[in-house]
């Protein structure tokens, strides 16, 4: 009965495997759509179009929660620090403030030889 079983999952799957439909599908990976930004139009990842640092909304300081350890327990400590990302700035660090991708530049289409981000030379 297993013999019988096998020999049969092995048919189905060599039939599915030999099914030309899945030569003509087709690829999921489209070589001149931005892989950075593709999924949010060609907006700062980042920042996600909003031009301002994402780690502290602009506001060039953050709020960091640490553990207290003392007698009593372990406490939690809310104290505001300079944002390490934006240095103060409040402007989103990897788009500088332009509020779109720096791969493709917001237009989502990217040169398939990525020659403008290594440079001609390199």
């Amino acid at each position: 009965m297993k013999k019988i079983i096998f020999a049969i999952a092995a048919c189905s799957l060599l039939f599915i495997a030999c099914d030309p439909k899945i030569y003509e599908r087709a690829a999921r990976y489209n070589a001149e759509e931005c892989p950075i930004s593709g999924n949010i139009h060609g907006k700062c990842r980042t920042c996600k179009g909003t031009g301002k640092c994402g780690f502290c909304s602009g506001s060039g300081t953050r709020t960091t929660s640490t553990k207290n350890f003392t007698g009593e327990g372990i406490n939690l400590i809310n104290y505001k620090e300079d944002c390490p990302f934006c240095r103060k700035t409040g402007v989103c660090s990897h788009c500088t403030g332009s509020k779109v991708c720096f791969a493709c530049e917001g237009t989502r289409k990217v040169d398939t030889n990525w020659t403008f981000l290594v440079g001609e030379n390199n």
